[in-house]
């Protein structure tokens, strides 16, 4: 029998998924010929296969050495690179295989993923064009041209690649969920619907598809159809992480607390268990001890944010000292509202006062005053986190305090790269954000007691009385009276305008029990608008507590101003 019949019988093995027994007759072939090259070549596949890679990169290389024109070889190096984290090195490895493979489409989109794992967009870019040119139909070249566009604030002709992926090959699910978050990007969120609801038609069971959907739906505020979608990608992936916490949060908001025992019960199992992607801020709202909440936060961290190592600390300024603020809410938001102040008073003989705004400029009153309380007002919105983080290093920052915490964004990922030399979270989310995130966390004894001190990642700073500062320049509304408030005309209002996610059934037992000790109250809360299905849920849970649901009265938004204004009732 000849080399090459031996070696065709040992590639149909390697196809058939027969590794070992493939294996075998590759090293049969080697100890006859060590310089067989294809043997050395998908030799070193299956090793890499099953894990061994440095053995793989090993024989990979020896057929390279033997045959040096195998662009095939070149490919499978690059994998092997990247599954022990060498991306430039696989990069090298994949332009090596062009060169002995131009017109293959597939080394070209492989060369363009490589890149993008590197952030080098450009390149990604060019080789992504080079697959579509080697074939125009090659859908992969369009998928990664898409993704090489996007980043860069090229949405529509991102869109338009990822629309000519999807309408190559309409099956992968990947592609259909490009093309529906460009559509989404772009404010068409009907479109963006459409193309879920069809691939999920293709591919019922694919979670990703589904996931996108009900986070899709959870941002246009259709929270009841974001609820089933998330409650049908439990169905599918009982561990998905992501999910429980999104379903969890929206049936607080919701006020339905049908399931709410079981969902709590699963959320706690996957914070004991240390399970990824279980959000910290849905688990604040929850009444579990601050040891879980460090236990959460920390297993949070450590899914967004491999280790970085932290630069060497620097000695502070002498003179002013410069204080930054980190935040993605300045603009209309509550944040906002209670700092602004804040910021104005600091004194400039002392500081130097800079703001580091990631999050959207709505052009309000509110963005302008902003701009002025601070000595520099820096906009890094859709920067990543670590060029954020070069930013703050390279303006010299002393004290980096973080507005934001496990709320919303990547904030937390450009603590992580220690910018600053002491580095402070406060006010947004008052929990601790695990880790070595922050040094220092404002609060006060009751929000952050100090006989729990232990259970925070931070060094606690106690404020009196209370953690949370004020504004006391806010505009405040004549209220409008009383009945055009749907209140009743005589009686204690008891009022409490947070966001429904923020009441569970443990304070709602405590609400109730207030308004049957005193008779003819009433209990005032928010709700988004008339239709909001928090409305009739939370009053068929007074009912169910034996409380008139009449009792149960809700204000809708309105501008901020108003809405202090009706405090004047409570």
């Amino acid at each position: 029998m000849t080399l090459a019949s031996e070696f065709d019988r040992a590639f149909r093995l390697h196809q058939q998924g027969k590794l070992r027994e493939a294996f075998l007759r590759y090293d049969a072939i080697l100890k006859a010929d060590p310089r067989h090259a294809p043997a050395l070549h998908y030799s070193g596949v299956v090793l890499h296969q099953s894990g061994k890679h440095a053995a793989a990169a090993e024989r990979i290389r020896a057929a390279i050495a033997a045959d040096p024109a195998s662009a095939d070889a070149w490919s499978n190096l690059a994998l092997v690179l990247q599954a022990v984290d060498r991306p430039e090195a696989a990069v090298n490895a994949l332009m090596e295989a062009v060169k002995r493979a131009p017109h293959s489409p597939e080394i070209w989109c492989n060369l363009a993923a490589a890149h993008l794992a590197l952030h080098q967009l450009d390149d990604a870019e060019t080789s992504a064009r080079q697959a579509i040119a080697a074939d125009p139909r090659h859908a992969a070249g369009w998928y990664h041209l898409a993704l090489a566009l996007e980043p860069r604030g090229r949405t529509l002709e991102a869109l338009d690649a990822a629309t000519r992926a999807h309408g190559i090959t309409a099956d992968i699910a990947a592609y259909a969920g490009l093309k529906a978050q460009l559509e989404d990007a772009l404010g068409s969120f009907e479109q963006a619907k459409a193309t879920l609801t069809r691939a999920l038609v293709r591919n019922p069971t694919v979670t990703t598809l589904r996931f996108e959907l009900a986070a899709l739906l959870e941002r246009r505020g259709e929270w009841a159809e974001a609820a089933d979608s998330f409650e049908q990608v439990l169905r599918t992936a009982p561990n998905q992480a992501a999910a429980l916490s999104q379903l969890l949060f929206l049936r607080q908001r919701l006020g339905d607390w049908h399931d709410l025992p079981a969902l709590r019960s699963a959320f706690k199992t996957g914070v004991a268990d240390s399970r990824p992607l279980l959000s910290p801020f849905v688990f604040l709202s929850q009444p579990v001890t601050r040891a879980e909440q460090r236990r959460c936060a920390e297993t949070w961290i450590r899914s967004f944010m491999p280790p970085v190592a932290p630069p060497a600390r620097r000695a502070l300024t002498d003179g002013r000292l410069k204080i930054g603020y980190l935040s993605a809410d300045f603009h209309t938001h509550a944040t906002a509202h209670l700092t602004a102040g804040l910021f104005e008073h600091h004194d400039r003989r002392r500081f130097d006062v800079v703001a580091y705004s990631a999050g959207p400029d709505d052009a309000s009153p509110m963005r302008s005053r902003l701009r002025r309380a601070f000595d520099r007002f820096i906009d890094v919105r859709g920067a990543p986190p670590a060029a954020i983080a070069d930013t703050i290093r390279r303006d010299g920052i002393d004290l980096l305090v973080d507005l934001k915490g496990h709320t919303e964004g990547i904030l937390p990922a450009v603590l992580a790269r220690r910018p600053a030399p002491i580095q402070v979270h406060y006010l947004g989310y008052p929990g601790t954000l695990g880790g070595n995130l922050a040094d220092y966390l404002i609060g006060d004894g009751l929000v952050t007691p100090p006989a729990h001190a232990v259970d925070y990642a931070e060094t606690l700073i106690e404020l009196p009385d209370s953690y949370q500062v004020n504004d006391n320049e806010r505009a405040v509304s004549p209220p409008p009276s009383r009945q055009e408030c749907g209140l009743p005309a005589t009686g204690i209002v008891f009022c409490c305008f947070n966001g429904t996610y923020k009441i569970n059934p443990e304070v709602f037992d405590s609400w109730a029990n207030i308004l049957v000790a005193v008779p003819h109250s009433s209990l005032w809360l928010l709700a988004r608008n008339t239709s909001d299905q928090a409305v009739a849920n939370l009053r068929r849970e007074a009912s169910a507590r034996a409380i008139d649901p009449e009792r149960v009265i809700f204000a809708v938004h309105r501008p901020h101003a108003d809405y202090l204004g009706l405090y004047r009732h409570a």
